[in-house]
């Protein structure tokens, strides 16, 4: 099969080195404004948009006007404006869903009542300068507003895999906070607190302010304590292409819609208020 991917920073990369390694063609786009002739040049099966967060919108939609399947890399966008748009086949690039030790857990989570669920933390502490120690971390666009950075957007896989594992949210309230050390225009901390339908209630706490790494997910109980620890691994983004693939082909419905990434924007704008 034959995938164009637009956008060839850090993850953007990594798709494309996974999609080769699987036997795929890759055929790079470089500007946004490019994508509507190579996509008529190249045929391609589908299209990867790896662009930063603010610039989503735009390379998916073109795919979208060629009826062509479409990866989208988290988050779905930088607010709202637009996403409805999103509709077709799409897959919306939060990894990890395909972490095989967070789907034991999300498994182990299914089994309990939420009425005997009494905590829920979830946290993902980093320093945002060891993200990409060759770079100027101040130039990322995690750094920069109009690019859609800032730690809530950055670190919403945390966002989305709470939606997953308990549900519709109907209250959130949050902390936010910037790192004057950092010296970046956007929110580097945030500690929020979601209460679901369900009536479960999970503290999540993003940072990339920190210079002790952690990253996990604790759930407990009357009677035991859950616990994911996040370890790197590849495995989970060539699962994730190997779905898209599938997702491609018909032989797979998206795991994370545009829907899914729609309701994790409608709780970072939540906290945002």
């Amino acid at each position: 099969m034959k995938f164009v991917i637009v956008g060839l920073g850090s993850i953007g990369s990594k798709h494309r080195k996974n999609l080769e390694s699987l036997g795929h063609q890759v055929v790079p786009c470089h500007r946004d404004d490019d994508l509507d002739k190579l996509i008529a040049a190249s045929q391609p099966d589908g299209v990867l948009v790896c662009t930063p967060t603010s610039l989503h919108l735009k390379p998916a939609l073109t795919a979208l006007n060629h009826r062509l399947p479409i990866f989208i890399e988290k988050p779905l966008s930088h607010n709202l404006d637009g996403v409805d748009r999103l509709r077709g086949k799409i897959l919306v690039g939060y990894c990890l869903r395909f972490d095989k030790k967070l789907r034991q857990l999300k498994q182990q989570v299914d089994q309990l009542s939420p009425a005997k669920i009494k905590s829920v933390k979830i946290v993902a502490k980093s320093w945002l300068p060891d993200w990409h120690p060759d770079e100027d971390y101040r130039q990322s666009y995690s750094a920069k507003k109009a690019l859609g950075g800032g730690v809530l957007l950055d670190l919403s896989h945390e966002i989305d895999y709470a939606l997953w594992f308990f549900g519709p949210v109907k209250k959130v309230s949050a902390k936010l906070e910037q790192a004057p050390e950092l010296k970046i225009e956007t929110e580097a901390v945030a500690d929020l607190n979601l209460e679901f339908n369900s009536g479960v209630k999970a503290d999540i706490h993003l940072s990339y302010a920190s210079r002790e790494k952690e990253r996990y997910c604790q759930v407990i109980t009357a009677s035991e304590r859950l616990r994911w620890d996040f370890q790197p691994n590849n495995d989970m983004y060539l699962a994730e292409m190997k779905h898209f693939i599938g997702v491609a082909t018909g032989k797979e419905t998206p795991l994370v819609t545009a829907a899914d990434g729609r309701r994790v924007l409608e709780v970072i704008e939540a906290a945002k208020l």
